[in-house]
């Protein structure tokens, strides 16, 4: 009877299969990777989405008015957390509504930063809202003064949680910065001024956008729509302008 004799890979053979793997690796992480992060784009525009809803019943109820930046007030705060003793923040403006603190996390950005910002504001470092719509100080803005809701910036992706077109030129520290800027600016690679971006913040600040290229916005109308971070510092840099060219930053300057 023939001794029969098992038959095994030879090296070549096994640095071939080894050599298809790895090409089969390369190809399909950068895929994986990416769809994971489109998934993370999804569930953020769903968190503005429901933040642009808990906005228009806000307004609803406030004589058709923007929520401002934050009020003085001796209560406790609707979510139970305190930014800032006597001060009522956005987000905790809209909580009634919103009923939930999950939604102003932004799921990206948990992956380069913690989800305070440098004064240990919870969840301040995740979305901001324009200032020129939901303004800080003077009074609040009435949908009637907001020329064109559907095309007017109202909450997006940022570095903290009231943005302002001088922190989309000219970023520092937990004054604010808009994601993937850095390379559009004249700024040093850690921002301008005497206080710089740092640890997962400033990943975000060098990135090409919080979401691929880009960034999700909630509009004045309440609707959210992807945009490229150069067309938002665009629009941020036609507001600054001496001639006051219109920008989706003015709520009065739309047509």
């Amino acid at each position: 009877m023939p001794h029969s004799r098992k038959r095994a890979f030879t090296l070549i053979e096994l640095l071939v299969v080894i050599a298809i793997i790895s090409i089969l690796a390369a190809i399909l992480f950068p895929v994986f990777a990416r769809a994971r992060e489109s998934a993370r784009r999804a569930s953020c525009m769903s968190n503005l989405k429901q933040t642009g809803l808990g906005m228009m019943m806000y307004m609803q109820d406030y004589d058709e008015k923007y929520p401002r930046g934050y009020l003085s007030t001796t209560q406790p705060s609707p979510d139970g957390q305190e930014w800032y003793p006597n001060l009522w923040f956005w987000p905790q403006l809209l909580y009634p509504y919103t009923k939930s603190t999950q939604l102003y996390y932004c799921p990206s950005l948990g992956q380069v930063a913690p989800v305070e910002d440098y004064t240990g504001k919870p969840y301040a470092g995740a979305y901001g809202a324009n200032r020129a719509l939901v303004p800080t100080t003077g009074t609040s803005v009435s949908m009637a003064a907001v020329s064109s809701p559907a095309t007017t910036y109202a909450i997006m992706d940022a570095g903290s949680y009231s943005m302002a077109t001088s922190y989309v030129i000219s970023p520092q520290g937990y004054f604010g910065y808009l994601p993937g800027t850095s390379k559009l600016n004249s700024c040093a690679p850690t921002g301008c001024g005497s206080y710089p971006i740092i640890g997962g913040f400033l990943t975000d600040y060098q990135s090409s956008g919080r979401h691929f290229d880009g960034i999700n916005i909630a509009f004045a109308d309440g609707h959210v729509k992807w945009l490229k971070v150069s067309e938002v510092y665009a629009q941020a840099k036609a507001y600054n302008a001496t001639t006051h060219a219109a920008s989706a930053w003015d709520p009065a300057s739309q047509s």
